[in-house]
């Protein structure tokens, strides 16, 4: 596994392994050490969660890691992102790993020929791919289950612009799950072949095993959103959350929109922060499968 730039990249037996191999890690039982490993960091969006799981798992793994900081790069000098990485490769680093707002551009980085080899990580990009997101809600979802097949998860709120839906579509719909999303028409997006799609809460809710809540994605909004009604139609609360299902969100959350506030103190909420947790096993996956394959 040279890259992850996506979930349509990884074949179902690189996502068990990186299953199996994140849960080793939470077990303590696999010890990896990649002292020899230099990776960068490049992140031209806003992030808490993946971008400090990243450095937590790098950690973790002995990796020599670099923040890189745009504003404060030769970027703001005028210079061609490609020639900074060709530049990056040049002074040793080997992996990057890379947050944008370009839904393309990771993977036409990846495609290029530099100094030395590197591998890219995609850490979100754009409004169409996050797969160590996927990845670490697969894996908190099968830690849960054990046997995803068959199971019904109900994803609600700003479908249309969410890197993480179609990302977890992807990857969930390969193990037989049901998905259904929930979100009213101006959020709802393109259509996969495959899900249902919903725009009645009660009716998308009905025998749901899990409830995964989007973010509102001001920062990807044109349109003026009405807060009201999707408060109203969609907030997930304690009277409208099946009692069963576990309740998941990638993060940051808009407290009392997406989800009124006391609901995140109960025990279906508790998933929420485990999602967090996760994301550092499976991230020390992720790269410690691309590192081995570099020999480092």
């Amino acid at each position: 596994m040279k890259h992850l730039i996506n979930i349509e990249s990884l074949s179902n037996d690189e996502i068990n392994q990186i299953y199996s191999r994140a849960c080793e890690f939470e077990k303590g039982i696999r010890k990896s050490n990649h002292s020899g490993a230099h990776v960068a960091n490049m992140f031209f969006e806003n992030s808490t969660r993946t971008k400090m799981s990243f450095e937590m798992a790098e950690n973790k793994l002995n990796i020599n890691k670099y923040d890189f900081c745009a504003d404060t790069s030769s970027l703001n000098k005028g210079e061609d992102l490609f020639d900074t990485l060709n530049n990056l490769s040049a002074i040793g680093i080997d992996t990057i790993v890379m947050r944008h707002t370009n839904d393309e551009l990771i993977n036409l980085l990846a495609q290029k020929n530099y100094f030395n080899e590197l591998s890219f990580i995609n850490a979100g990009s754009g409004k169409t791919a996050h797969p160590t997101q996927a990845l670490l809600d697969f894996y908190t979802m099968k830690r849960h289950f054990l046997n995803l097949s068959g199971k019904i998860i109900t994803i609600v709120g700003d479908i249309a612009h969410s890197r993480v839906a179609k990302s977890n579509i992807e990857l969930l719909q390969r193990f037989d799950m049901i998905i259904r999303c929930l979100a009213p028409e101006n959020l709802m997006g393109e259509k996969i072949d495959g899900v249902h799609y919903y725009t009645d809460l009660k009716e998308a809710f009905e025998n749901v095993d899990i409830v995964m809540a989007l973010r509102i994605q001001k920062e990807r909004i044109q349109e003026q959103i009405d807060f009201d009604y999707y408060i109203k139609n969609y907030q997930i609360t304690k009277e409208n959350l099946p009692y069963a299902a576990f309740l998941m969100h990638p993060g940051p959350i808009n407290k009392d929109i997406e989800i009124k506030s006391d609901v995140l103190l109960t025990q279906n909420a508790r998933t929420i922060l485990n999602q967090a947790k996760n994301g550092v096993y499976v991230r020390m996956a992720v790269l410690d499968m691309i590192l081995a394959s570099k020999g480092l």
